[in-house]
């Protein structure tokens, strides 16, 4: 049930209806009512200790009144930026949303309360330009986000190398359309919101446009560090530079869903078709 109630209020967030219904509130009863709702899903998931379910809702809050206690500026959009990455790399949740039985993915009701509440306050309290944030594609941004990956693809072979593929065809295609929905609509999304639809314009106002991307790349290539075999520098490096086509795909496409076509798709090559 928490789990289900989480998913819900994170695809809310992709509807303008919903965000213009919060946004009529007070930003003081709409933060109130974020960090309620993750303290009673908390309570839902079942058999937490104490000390996780203070940090949980603490982390929730912290989120939540974040515009509420801090100026909408720059500098506190990029301060949030921080915080959520760390909560994110550090994977608090696995920590603070015990499973319920050996395989219950009870992780996924932390990092969807988290990330929902982030998503609205940054879009309902902040308002940014230009990013564009929504689940569906157009045709366009499809066509930007397909020519994008199409122009990065040749690059996966300097960091990877194929893997056996499963013999069954049918296998083959189921993989490819959950990884890509799978990445699409968690991965790619949260990484495309922070990275380029935070991240980036705001390192361009502050340093121009050139050296605005640049950073921002070598930013999201860091970030990479930690996946696989610590410390993964091939991954830093691929990812520091995919992070130059998301963000291409990102400024042609006007928003991030033209950047989450081309991060989805090449998620999919690394998940499903090469070693890293």
């Amino acid at each position: 049930m928490a789990l289900l109630v989480e998913a819900v209020l994170f695809f809310a967030a992709g509807s303008e209806g919903f965000r213009s219904f919060a946004g009529a509130m007070s930003p003081r009863r709409l933060a109130m009512l974020l960090s309620s709702t993750t303290a009673a899903t908390w309570l839902l998931a079942g058999n937490g200790q104490i000390l996780q379910g203070i940090v949980a809702v603490g982390t929730g809050l912290l989120l939540a009144y974040w515009y509420v206690l801090l100026p909408r500026t720059a500098v506190s959009d990029m301060a949030l930026l921080a915080l959520y990455g760390a909560v994110a790399l550090g994977k608090l949740s696995a920590w603070c949303y015990e499973p319920f039985w050996l395989r219950a993915p009870n992780f996924l009701i932390g990092e969807l309360a988290w990330l929902r509440t982030m998503l609205i306050v940054v879009l309902v309290f902040r308002r940014p330009d230009g990013m564009g944030f929504g689940f569906l594609p157009s045709k366009r941004e499809w066509i930007v986000g397909v020519k994008w990956f199409a122009l990065f693809a040749p690059c996966l072979i300097l960091f990877t190398r194929t893997k056996p593929l499963p013999d069954d065809i049918g296998k083959l295609a189921l993989a490819v359309a959950g990884t890509f929905l799978g990445h699409y609509v968690f991965v790619a999304l949260r990484e495309e919101f922070l990275f380029r639809g935070l991240l980036l314009p705001r390192l361009q106002g502050w340093l121009g446009a050139r050296l605005g991307l640049m950073v921002t790349c070598l930013v999201f290539g860091l970030v990479h560090l930690p996946m696989g075999q610590f410390p993964n520098w091939t991954f830093v490096a691929a990812a520091t530079l995919a992070g130059w086509f998301y963000a291409k795909a990102y400024m042609e496409g006007q928003g991030i869903r033209a950047a989450m076509v081309t991060h989805a798709l090449t998620n999919v090559i690394v998940r499903v078709f090469v070693a890293t």
